[in-house]
């Protein structure tokens, strides 16, 4: 059974927000305060990640995971297709946005011999994807690193 799914319009409308203000601070700063070298460079390199991040954003409205026995399809603007036989390195990270790690996200990274699948944690079916995938490592022999090894028990994956 193939199982399809696209992020939540939740946290895409966050990341929308997160970009464009920061988009209209750094912009405000470059176009109304004719700001000195020593703040125009560091605005500028600013607002150029924000617009990066926006790209990102966009990007994961517009594409689909989709998985089933045989792999992963990523459908969208930056597509790839991994087959689980020709999987050869998984990887899942934890990212914390507090000191004490309670909160945050994970990340899982795909690959196989040409290209990489990311897909972030807020993705509906998640774990039931990670559980996947690390099945599928497991069946090719990999050898997960201890912080993915560690984070496939926080999901509840063996």
């Amino acid at each position: 059974m193939t199982r399809e799914v696209r992020y939540p319009a939740r946290s895409l409308a966050a990341d929308y927000a997160r970009s464009g203000a920061g988009i209209g601070v750094c912009g405000a700063l470059l176009g109304l305060a004719s700001p000195s070298l020593a703040v125009g460079v560091p605005a500028a390199a600013a607002g150029l990640l924000f617009l990066v991040y926006f790209a990102r954003t966009v990007c994961r409205q517009f594409t689909r995971i989709m998985w089933d026995e045989t792999g992963i399809r990523a459908r969208g603007p930056l597509g790839a297709d991994i087959r689980w036989a020709e999987l050869r390195a998984m990887r899942l990270a934890y990212f914390s946005t507090r000191g004490d790690r309670e909160e945050g996200w994970m990340q899982l990274r795909l690959q196989d011999a040409s290209r990489t699948i990311r897909v972030d944690s807020d993705l509906p079916g998640f774990a039931e994807l990670a559980r996947t995938a690390a099945a599928a490592a497991a069946s090719r022999g990999l050898t997960l690193d201890p912080a993915s090894a560690a984070n496939l028990r926080a999901l509840g994956v063996a």
